[in-house]
């Protein structure tokens, strides 16, 4: 029976509005927890989570079903 493996990682950067600096260190736990909860509604992982006070880094790995679009 064939089989496939499929490892796609991705890194994400969102910004804040204007780049204002909204996103305090006390935010940063639950912001990433939040984009977590968003990533394993898409069966997918998210495998690391940074930034500073006017943007986010994020590296998820993706589900073999997601298609990537620019």
């Amino acid at each position: 029976m064939p089989q496939s493996f499929v490892s796609l990682h991705c890194h994400l950067v969102f910004s804040t509005k204007h780049r204002a600096q909204l996103i305090d260190h006390d935010l940063q736990p639950r912001l990433f927890e939040y984009m977590g909860g968003i990533a394993r509604g898409l069966n997918s992982v998210l495998v690391d989570a940074g930034g500073m006070p006017d943007h986010v880094h994020l590296l998820a790995s993706l589900n073999k079903e997601i298609a990537v679009s620019a």
